[in-house]
């Protein structure tokens, strides 16, 4: 989840490093990740988290965390690591607090914080690096190969190399921007094609060296250092292809060669709309039992006959829909139920559906406006015999027809699905090989939770710590379902708003980059 810009102002990306944490595991070593917290009027929210790095008690972690800073206020930041030992299930190693300004404040931008447990032991160190982000949309798209790399292995092996790439800052510590993967037993490697802002390099800065550091991911767990070089952009821009690397202990450690390389613009989530691009919400309305009764006020369908509140059903749909219908030009919202019993004049079937339209007619499944949404909602209430279980996967399923006619019809509409659960899903592994399979269509899932159950499977489906990944070891190709607990925002339902939708433009702008589609006016 990234964080939520509050106004006009600068935001930093933070970086992460541990060193001596506390080995939590019996067996193998702790798995860190860190989690980042920032308090907003005397509440804790999660804005961010890094990856969970295996094995690793002196991890230096890739992916940043974004928040906004303000000069002028107090921004309390507290950060947690993890000890992840599944995807149910976490151990916290230890847990220290500061604030923006102090980051920012202190020298280099840097700072050295000691980590504590619940007794108040030490547990290790956590570094903490601020950067300002920068404003560029150029985006350097490169490929790289090794020629003839040091190898570290001895007799028993070749190297296994992997590349980092540093940013170079002015009286500040080199800060790691991206990494590659790393290649097997392989002294003339061929890393795949990647993609980096050239601010995150060098501040568009194009004549700034950048450095490059080759590692051999050694099979003992301790990186073995091969090379670095310092390269410009400027001189990829003017055609230069090889990079010597040195090592001040070894002679001839190798040579980089640029296989490829293209500086352009990333296109932005307005260029597209001003290209056309409309998007279309689907809500998808949970009638499992587990909801109670709806007749009784304890339920979480209970509609109250005054009128004067709204259950948490109808105050999701309300926020979220207000906001993507403004983007919708038609307003015509397919409303699905699943769970239940449909007992409907003109659909009236005895098994449980796990996909119906609550409107009662399969050929108008359509509301119009929020308005109709909230209609075709309550005339459910009516006609559906509340049952179970919760299954996600045939409601995904009928959402993704849509996004993949769209998809074959080269029209600019991107679907965003609105599932409204009280419980737990029941058919997770089904729900996760539909997901992997549909990463590459014009659709984003956002998941509310409705009421006080364990949503802990619904955290597996939000990618926050990496995409998905199916039984067979196959991974989305991009993270595009967000989850969030409706009581967590019941008493400031702007947040709520706000947590749900602030990943959908970037998903959009992804699904666009992975499928090679341009903006259809010319970018500004």
């Amino acid at each position: 989840m990234q964080a939520i810009p509050t106004g006009d102002y600068e935001q930093v990306e933070l970086y992460f490093s541990c060193s001596k944490l506390k080995d939590l595991d019996y067996v193998g070593k702790s798995d860190p990740q860190v989690r980042v917290f920032l308090q907003t009027n005397g509440q804790w929210g999660l804005v961010g988290q890094t990856e969970t790095l295996q094995d690793n008690l002196n991890p230096t972690f890739k992916k940043t965390v974004l928040v906004d800073f303000i000069f002028e206020t107090k921004q309390p930041l507290r950060f947690e690591v993890h000890d992840i030992d599944g995807p149910h299930k976490s151990e916290v190693i230890g847990t220290v607090e500061t604030t923006v300004g102090d980051i920012m404040g202190a020298r280099k931008q840097t700072l050295t914080l000691s980590l504590h447990n619940k007794s108040s032991k030490m547990t290790g160190t956590l570094n903490v690096k601020g950067d300002k982000t920068g404003s560029s949309r150029n985006v350097v798209f490169w490929q790289w190969s090794g020629v003839k790399l040091m190898n570290t292995d001895g007799w028993f092996g070749k190297s296994d190399p992997f590349l980092r790439f540093f940013k170079i800052r002015d009286g500040g510590d080199p800060l790691q921007v991206h990494e590659t993967e790393f290649i097997k037993d392989n002294l003339n490697p061929i890393w795949k094609m990647c993609q980096v802002a050239d601010d995150r390099l060098c501040s568009s800065n194009h004549s700034r060296p950048i450095r490059v550091e080759c590692w051999d991911n050694s099979k003992s767990g301790k990186h073995n250092f091969i090379g670095t070089v310092d390269i410009t952009l400027d001189e990829l821009k003017g055609g230069k292809k090889d990079f010597v690397l040195s090592n001040p202990k070894k002679s001839n450690p190798g040579t980089l060669r640029l296989l490829s390389f293209s500086l352009e613009i990333k296109p932005s989530f307005i260029d597209y709309l001003r290209g056309g691009e409309q998007l279309n919400l689907v809500t998808a309305i949970d009638f499992t039992g587990s909801n109670g009764v709806p007749s009784q006020p304890n339920s979480l369908h209970f509609i109250n006959p005054n009128g004067t509140t709204l259950n948490e059903y109808q105050r999701a749909i309300i926020e979220v829909g207000q906001i993507v219908l403004a983007y919708d030009t038609d307003k015509a919202v397919p409303v699905h139920g699943f769970g239940g019993k449909p007992h409907f004049p003109t659909l009236n079937q005895p098994a449980v559906s796990h996909c119906f339209p609550c409107s009662g007619n399969p050929a108008n499944t359509s509301a119009v406006g929020l308005d109709g949404i909230m209609q075709a909602y309550m005339y459910a209430i009516k006609n559906v015999e509340l049952s179970g279980p919760t299954y996600f996967n045939p409601i995904i399923t009928e959402a993704l027809k849509v996004a993949s006619a769209n998809l074959q019809a080269e029209a600019d509409v991107y679907t965003i699905l609105l599932i409204l659960t009280d419980g737990e899903i029941h058919d997770m592994d089904a729900t996760i090989e539909t997901l992997v399979s549909a990463s590459r269509l014009p659709m984003s899932i956002i998941i509310i939770g409705v009421g006080g159950a364990d949503f802990t499977k619904m955290e597996i489906l939000d990618g926050d710590t990496g995409n998905l990944k199916n039984s067979r070891g196959e991974k989305a190709a991009r993270d595009f379902v967000q989850f969030v607990p409706f009581r967590k925002f019941e008493h400031d339902m702007s947040l709520l708003a706000r947590h749900v939708l602030a990943e959908v433009p970037e998903q959009l702008v992804q699904f666009k980059a992975l499928n090679g589609l341009k903006p259809r006016v010319a970018m500004m």
